[in-house]
């Protein structure tokens, strides 16, 4: 995942879940979400993709469509060096979601911070006017050296929300403006503040709970924001914000949003310990599987890879499933899962039927991922039994 999109999220362990779809006119396909990066990096190392693999590597391989259009990809070759070895893993779509959590945490900790420039952005942006490096000097802010948590920075985040009223009574007390970063910026800050703070340690993450954070979302949030405008009052439709490409860019984000926030007389809210780590969970869920494609491009990419010839046109004479009848809803993950349970068989049939293996580009993965799931036939509970 490219630095961006991975670094953007997870050693977040995010709790895996299924989520039903929102709309109730939309087919009851549950939702499969990132999982565990603790789990994924026990499976990475069970089921031996480590003797192939370099994690790093996987982790740097771009957006989750991209991961599952180079495993497709690879799949071929993947299956006869598991032949030689005597190993061919089965992945469930849980399974696949928390290794995808693990890849997303590698590429966080890969994401370089440099701590020099990150004391220029702390003397630039007029923090040191408050804060002085050591206890003992003049300044009214508590010194650097004993701040906590700056090796998490959910947690620093979230504290840097709760004290940006007071910095907004500080800086227009004093003519100042408002401290705004760049992402690069606020990575660089944070290398910074671990290097001085006499607390910390290398960064880590505290499992985020995006069902939780979509309370928070509810409670502080959705007065003005929302994913999709499907309400008659129009409200800032994240859907349609460039998502953050780093973790951090989310902590930036709503530090720069801080100010607006004020300005347009909303209650500010105050949160309590675990709630923005919870709601960057929530946020990134939302953002992390909604990268769908252009069904009608999708469609075309369904002919001309000649997935319809085996599954619509002669899935009853070869036993090909009906991909219309998923009981999960299509994303990359659930689509990595089927490639595990089912590629092999796909392959061999495949190859008596003198077929190609097709290749996917990650665009031609997201429209493909999108036409999928236009024409998910509605499924009730007891249908799913």
């Amino acid at each position: 995942m490219n630095n961006g999109l991975i670094a953007l999220f997870i050693g977040l362990a995010l709790a895996p879940f299924a989520w039903p779809l929102p709309s109730s006119s939309a087919p009851m396909q549950v939702r499969i979400i990132p999982g565990s990066s603790v789990s994924g990096a026990r499976i990475f190392r069970d089921k031996e993709c480590a003797g192939c693999h370099s994690s790093d590597r996987l982790a740097e391989s771009g957006n989750p469509a991209a991961l599952a259009a180079g495993l497709w990809n690879h799949s071929p070759e993947m299956w006869l060096a598991q032949r030689g070895r005597n190993v061919q893993p089965v992945l469930s779509s849980t399974e696949v979601s928390d290794l995808f959590a693990y890849f997303f945490s590698l590429a966080y900790a890969n994401t370089p911070g440099d701590a020099a420039r990150g004391r220029a952005v702390f003397d630039a942006k007029t923090c040191s006017r408050c804060h002085d490096t050591e206890a003992g000097q003049r300044r009214p802010g508590p010194p650097i050296s004993t701040w906590s948590e700056v090796d998490d920075p959910l947690s620093w985040a979230e504290r840097m929300w709760n004290h940006s009223r007071t910095v907004a009574a500080e800086v227009s007390g004093n003519g100042l403006r408002w401290p705004e970063f760049s992402t690069q910026e606020m990575v660089d800050m944070l290398a910074y503040l671990r290097s001085v703070s006499r607390s910390s340690s290398p960064p880590v993450f505290q499992p985020g709970d995006p069902e939780l954070g979509r309370l928070t979302f509810e409670n502080a949030c959705e007065s003005c924001h929302s994913f999709g405008n499907r309400t008659a009052n129009p409200k800032i439709d994240l859907l349609k914000r460039p998502a953050p490409e780093l973790l951090t860019g989310y902590v930036t984000a709503m530090w720069n949003h801080a100010p607006l926030m004020q300005r347009a007389g909303q209650s500010f809210p105050i949160l309590g310990p675990g709630d923005m780590s919870n709601l960057v969970a929530y946020l990134f869920t939302r953002r992390y599987f909604d990268q769908e494609g252009n069904p009608a491009r999708g469609a075309r990419v369904f002919q001309s890879k000649g997935c319809a010839s085996c599954h619509d046109r002669r899935r009853r004479e070869i036993g090909a499933p009906d991909l219309t009848a998923s009981t999960e809803r299509y994303s990359p993950v659930t689509l990595a899962a089927s490639l595990f349970r089912h590629g092999p068989a796909m392959l061999e049939t495949m190859r008596r039927q003198n077929a190609k293996w097709p290749q996917f580009t990650t665009a031609e993965m997201q429209d493909l991922i999108g036409f999928l799931n236009s024409r998910l036939m509605s499924l009730t509970a007891s249908t799913r039994k």
